[in-house]
């Protein structure tokens, strides 16, 4: 019968059960530990010391593991130290299963919870190590992999459901979480596996791409991790999270979670999207396109909710992390704010990708706030946020900001109505201030400048590039198509290569091309759109609070504020405000009108109730309320852009009759318009404020836009100036109340419902400085048209050997700037006749009525003179939209509506005598035109206007009539150079040289000039033409004793011109 074993110690179990946990043994004699590593220094040790036993157990565990660790055992066991520990830890944990399990129930119950014990103290010595590890890889010897790499390999595992993976993520991961969270180690170990996933999202194209599945499982372990509080918690506070010295670009790659915010599909991120998903796109229909997008849209969504589910772990792990990951946010763009200049450097700031995905991270943290209804925490956005966080120090409730990139950024924005002075003077009151602020602004301010900002870093910025991208593409098309038609025009040694420089050309546009499909997969996106539209209408009614009358809005009803005499009246705060608030709303809604208008419309993006929709109430109120108070904003090309909003939602095609302008069969083609427009208009038309205040809005903007302090301010004007008039063609045309507003505003009847700037003086003011503007636009506009019309006639009409690269170029010059100029001479005179009509005392006045007779003359001479033939051009409707028999037709509805009195026009109207004197002022201004008038001039006009039927009868019969009144009033010319050579030089006007007949005096510089002459003048130039003093009309000062004078003398002398004339008859 055999012997039966003795049963073993508990050391010797322990022994036993160490040494084949730590692939370890301290006796080499042992056959079946021999492929196990023998330390022999420690087994050495242990018999040297008296009562040792050479085993492994609780109490020589550690020196044990010590001893593994040295670098010799490392170097040849073949394995690195962390994958020696995790391999290990992975043996503890399976023999500490087993004995919880079914194989332990038959152990007594001390003995198992003995072992038990045992092996949780050896797996939690293993955790610590593979902790220190991943902390400072360089306490142990480096042979093979870190443990980051390891472990992040467990990790990124094929499938997750995989045993290992959850092994790793279900028991690993905890107890690292539970030995270092005390200890503040977990950031740095956070850091390291973090940071190896954002190398490999780097430089594994299989997990950037977002055209290979591996982003997700990126993704999806990102996400694992920071399910656990602490790991967020400590994510935020890892080395890597937030480090000043990563800027720029840098954030993209060197920071935590850069290279998870840089997945994309946008081009910038991945060249693969245009190399591969896009590179035929061009060459697809509209449905594969559609079916593209809607892919990568789906992808892209993704991406974005996953980030967003670890940005919100972020922000919720507590106060401090919430700081700090607004802290890492703000800097990301901060040193990235080139993104939003004209011109930037791709390589120096973060993608497209990375800047959009931050942006989409925000907009969500942002939901909560911009999605409510009603709006009503929009209270706890201070205003003076800028001041009170992003610039103020942490001891003082800022930011922890010790190089200042935040601070200086947002000092150095352009604000809504204050200068660099101002700014310093009021952040250093502030900071004076700070021992007296007792709360700061609370994380629903954070969340709304921070995502402010990062629209307009992000996908604003973007658009501003799709935008540039679409012009490019636009002008290497035209010249593409040019030169194939006419490769005479390239120069001399470029013909010859010509179709090598061709195959370039179109190589070229077809990559712009393959780029802008693949941005039209992310800036025409409907869901992004909508969800940055939502976040617009908080900040819309954010804007509007802060200079709402009662300061309650949307809590209670707009109240339009008064108008400021003087920009240092305006409160502070809103002064301070950074301009891009404003600017980035009506950018984007520009941009959403003209390319996607159905998503100012989509439901999802209306969001609040009756009274606070986003289209429907909050746009319209926005645009009139700071067009109405221009003082609020001081960057006048801002405020152009709201005329912009307003041209692109309201304009309608042009309709016969619509406008009351007296022009047959001069249509344009009927333009496609979407249903944005009728649903804007008819919002205009229920808005009270809208009613009173846009019409006067927009044409005090005409004048003011004469001098916007930039270099193109000439150029500028005129554009702005054809929106308002289109802008203000199509109100016309929508009905009769907004005709009545005009009316009423020009001829500041008072009404209960009269349209106005705000003042009596004012309206008075703008209406006499509009009709000055508008005459000087007409003359301008049309010079230059017909004149670049005609230069087009003669160069077209070279012959072919007579065309050189000099023609060439002045052709393609004159035909660029006579597309710009026709278009807006076309409205301009358009408004002019029918404001002609519908105000013609405004248009009499004396400082105008010559300057306008003039005018009219001599385009009038251009159109249906002798010379008018030289104006055709070939095509010249559809290149330049110009239509000579609509200009002339408009040009005589002009003479018609301020040449004739309304009983002339009208048998049953009845005109006042001071009607009949500006009639007669016209008449006489129209005839004392030298340069221009003849008594052929309206004869030659009549007949172009009945061959072309351009006129109905009625309005023929008038022409006649006004002919005839112009030949009798014919006045002696030689008269007025007789009275004007025998003046003496104080009885005429120093500027024109024409004889004075009501003087003022110029305090400014004391000199005398006629009325007339220098209400003009200040019209156009506010300023004293003798020393540019500022001067206006009602500082002129009356000089009734030389007036009278003037008269006496005026008298006499036409009765010595009389006689003379009646003795040289006689003779």
């Amino acid at each position: 019968m055999a012997t039966p074993k003795p049963e073993k110690t508990f050391e010797q179990w322990q022994d036993d059960a160490l040494s084949a946990v730590l692939s370890v043994t301290l006796d080499n004699a042992n056959p079946k530990r021999s492929r196990r590593c023998y330390l022999e220094d420690v087994a050495n040790e242990l018999k040297a010391e008296e009562g040792a036993q050479v085993l492994i157990t609780r109490s020589t565990l550690e020196r044990v593991l010590v001893a593994r660790l040295e670098e010799d055992h490392v170097v040849s066991s073949g394995i690195s130290v962390f994958e020696y520990l995790f391999s290990s830890w992975q043996s503890a944990q399976g023999v500490v299963a087993n004995l919880s399990g079914a194989k332990g129930k038959a152990l007594d119950p001390v003995v198992r919870a003995a072992r038990i014990q045992v092996l949780e103290e050896t797996r939690s010595l293993l955790v610590s190590y593979m902790g220190l590890a991943l902390q400072i890889p360089d306490m142990f010897p480096q042979s093979g992999r870190l443990g980051r790499s390891v472990i992040v390999d467990q990790m990124l595992v094929a499938e997750p459901d995989d045993a290992l993976y959850q092994l790793v993520m279900d028991r690993w991961l905890p107890q690292i979480i539970k030995r270092f969270e005390e200890d503040d180690g977990l950031p740095e170990i956070v850091s390291a596996i973090v940071s190896e996933l954002a190398v490999r999202t780097i430089i594994k194209p299989e997990l950037h791409s977002l055209l290979k599945p591996g982003f997700r499982r990126m993704l999806e372990v990102l996400e694992a991790l920071t399910s656990h509080a602490a790991v967020s918690k400590a994510l935020v506070h890892a080395p890597n999270f937030d480090q000043s010295e990563i800027t720029g670009r840098m954030v993209q790659t060197h920071s935590a979670m850069g290279p998870f915010l840089a997945l994309s599909g946008l081009p910038d991120s991945d060249e693969s999207i245009i190399r591969e998903y896009y590179a035929d796109a061009p060459q697809r229909g509209s449905e594969d396109r559609t079916a593209l997008h809607s892919s990568l849209r789906s992808t892209t969504q993704f991406v974005q909710s996953a980030l967003f589910a670890i940005f919100d772990r972020l922000v919720r792990s507590g106060a401090d992390e919430r700081e700090l990951t607004l802290q890492y946010t703000l800097r990301a763009l901060a040193t990235n704010a080139h993104r939003a200049a004209m011109q930037m450097d791709a390589s120096k700031v973060v993608s497209d990708g990375f800047a959009d995905n931050l942006a989409a991270v925000w907009l969500k943290l942002s939901e909560p706030f911009t999605q409510d209804p009603g709006l009503k925490k929009i209270g706890r956005v201070d205003p003076d946020w800028v001041a009170l966080r992003a610039m103020l120090g942490v001891e003082d409730g800022g930011l922890n900001d010790a190089d200042s990139e935040i601070a200086t950024y947002w000092r150095g924005l352009t604000r809504v109505n204050a200068d660099k002075q101002l700014v310093d003077a009021y952040l250093e009151k502030k900071l004076s201030e700070t021992s007296s602020i007792s709360t700061r602004p609370g994380f629903v301010a954070d969340c709304f400048f921070a995502t402010a900002n990062a629209l307009h870093i992000g996908p604003i910025a973007t658009i501003g590039r799709y935008k540039n991208l679409l012009k490019t593409i636009g002008r290497m098309r035209n010249e593409i198509k040019r030169f194939e038609a006419s490769p005479q025009l390239l120069p001399p040694r470029q013909r010859a290569a010509f179709p090598i420089i061709l195959q370039r050309w179109k190589k070229q546009l077809h990559d712009m091309e393959c780029e802008k499909i693949a941005l039209d997969a992310h800036v025409l996106d409907p869901r992004r759109l909508c969800s940055i539209l939502v976040f617009y209408r908080f900040a819309m009614c954010f804007l509007l609070r802060q200079v709402d009358g009662r300061k309650a809005f949307p809590q209670q009803p707009f109240a339009m504020p008064p108008e400021e005499g003087d920009d240092s009246a305006l409160p502070d705060v809103w002064r301070m405000l950074p301009e891009f608030l404003i600017e980035d709303v009506v950018d984007f809604v520009v941009f959403a009108a003209v390319y996607i208008p159905e998503v100012l419309m989509e439901p999802t993006a209306q969001v609040g109730h009756d009274g606070l929709r986003t289209f429907d109430d909050i746009l319209p109120l926005f645009i009139i309320a700071f067009l109405a108070r221009p003082s609020l904003i001081s960057n006048p090309h801002l405020k152009s852009h709201l005329v912009d909003v307003l041209h692109m939602l309201t304009y309608r095609d042009p309709r016969e009759g619509d406008d009351y302008v007296d022009t047959l069969g001069g249509n344009l083609t009927n333009l496609q318009y979407h249903p944005s427009v009728d649903r804007f208009q008819a919002n205009l038309d229920a808005n009270p404020i809208a009613r009173a205040y846009m019409v006067p809005a927009l044409l005090r903007f005409y004048v003011d836009v004469e001098r916007t302090g930039a270099s193109s301010q000439f150029y500028d004007k005129f554009n702005v100036r054809y929106y308002i008039a289109r802008t203000l063609r199509s109100l016309w045309a929508r009905g009769r109340e907004y005709v009545k507003t005009t009316q009423r505003f020009f001829s500041q009847q008072p009404n209960s419902n009269n349209a106005t700037t705000g003042s009596t003086s004012r309206d008075r003011r703008v209406i006499e400085q509009f009709v000055a503007r508008l005459m000087t636009d007409t003359t301008y506009l049309l010079d230059e048209s017909l004149s670049k019309l005609a230069l087009i006639h003669e160069l077209e009409h070279k012959t072919p050997s007579d065309r050189d690269q000099d023609v060439g170029d002045r052709l393609q010059e004159a035909e660029r700037m006579a597309n710009t100029y026709v278009s807006l001479a076309h409205e301009t005179v358009h408004m002019l006749a029918f404001l002609s009509r519908l105000s013609p005392r405004s248009f009499q006045a004396i400082e105008v009525v010559n300057r306008l007779a003039a005018m009219l003359n001599y385009n009038l001479k251009l159109l249906a003179g002798p010379k008018c033939s030289g104006l055709r051009v070939r095509d010249m409707k559809e290149r330049f939209a110009f239509n000579p028999r609509v200009l002339l037709s408009e040009l005589t509805s002009v003479y018609l509506h301020l040449g004739l009195t309304s009983s002339e026009t009208d048998s049953a109207q009845m005109e006042s005598d001071e009607d009949q004197q500006a009639v007669t002022r016209f008449v006489t201004a129209v005839v004392e035109d030298d340069r221009s008038y003849s008594p052929d001039l309206f004869a030659d006009a009549y007949l172009i206007l009945e061959r072309w039927s351009l006129k109905s009868t009625e309005s023929l019969e008038k022409l006649t009539l006004f002919a005839n009144k112009c030949k009798e009033a014919k006045v002696d010319s030689r008269l007025i150079e007789f009275l004007e050579n025998n003046a003496p030089d104080q009885y005429l006007d120093p500027l024109l040289a024409s004889l004075i007949t009501d003087p003022v005096r110029l305090p400014t510089s004391d000199t005398i000039m006629d009325l007339a002459v220098i209400k003009g003048q200040l019209l156009s130039d506010p300023r004293d033409p003798f020393n540019r003093a500022m001067l206006t009309v009602d500082m002129l000062e009356p000089v009734p004793e030389l007036k009278q004078e003037i008269a006496a003398w005026r008298e006499k002398m036409v009765e010595e011109y009389a006689a003379a004339q009646n003795g040289n008859n006689a003779e």
